[in-house]
């Protein structure tokens, strides 16, 4: 029956199953469904409203941390969890920590921007490889953005306080690479594809670039997730700068 995807372009825990199959060297068709449009499909496909979805020899398997476990099932090395058990242990934990609410992190972070910059849409269209997405990021931009910012509760509140918090979880993730759990670029593994596609997907937003920029994380995640160096920046400039100063004076500040 094969490897079969839906997902939309641009969602980052697609790209984190997509790269993940990629990995393991397992053909898969890809059947894409336009941002928005994806929530009422999924949820009668799959009984729940995010992407991406699978069916892996016909069988429906939902949320990213399912995929990972099924791609091992169906094709067992390269391992996406270690078979040494101490180090799956630490990858489990990192890799369900990452598909918690530090996914959603990103979430609210490009849709929050992408309200304040609709334009942004049209323009990732023009690299869009696929004609329906394509076509609904050029006529539906706006519309979009704000339904998809409404839906994942990005806030100004919410957002401000993922800005407060996001120093301590770029240190966890640099902890992570340094203790070896992720970051090795010959054998990435589940916790690399969940949490670095994350951290990929915040590089678009221009005015958080000064705070990654030197960070092991997002040289990481760049190197796992290279497409996300050629997608066009979230303009600067939709966050008040009371938000950012103090991720500013952060990133100025010695170790």
């Amino acid at each position: 029956m094969g490897l079969r995807f839906y997902v939309f372009s641009d969602s980052y825990p697609c790209e984190a199953v997509l790269a993940a199959a990629r990995h393991k060297g397992i053909p898969y068709e890809r059947v894409e469904i336009p941002p928005v449009v994806h929530a009422p499909v999924m949820r009668v496909m799959f009984g729940e409203r995010t992407v991406p979805g699978a069916q892996v020899d016909g069988r429906k398997v939902h949320r990213t941390s399912a995929i990972f476990h099924a791609l091992d099932d169906m094709v067992s090395e390269p391992r996406l969890f270690p078979a040494d058990p101490d180090h799956r242990t630490l990858v489990e934990q990192a890799e369900t920590w990452g598909a918690g609410p530090f996914q959603d992190i990103g979430r609210r972070l490009v849709w929050f921007h992408m309200r304040g910059r609709p334009e942004v849409v049209r323009r990732w269209a023009e690299v869009d490889a696929h004609t329906v997405s394509r076509t609904a990021k050029r006529m539906f931009a706006r519309p979009m953005a704000e339904i998809a910012a409404m839906a994942n509760e990005a806030t100004a509140e919410r957002v401000e306080a993922d800005l407060a918090a996001l120093p301590g979880h770029l240190d966890r993730v640099d902890a992570l690479i340094a203790d070896r759990v992720i970051g090795d670029p010959s054998a990435p593994n589940a916790a690399d594809f969940q949490i670095l596609s994350s951290v990929a997907a915040w590089w678009l937003i221009a005015d958080l670039r000064p705070v990654l920029a030197g960070r092991a994380c997002v040289a990481s995640a760049l190197r796992l997730f290279p497409r996300y160096l050629d997608r066009p920046a979230i303009p600067g400039g939709v966050m008040p700068d009371r938000w950012l100063d103090p991720l500013r004076a952060g990133a100025l500040t010695p170790a």
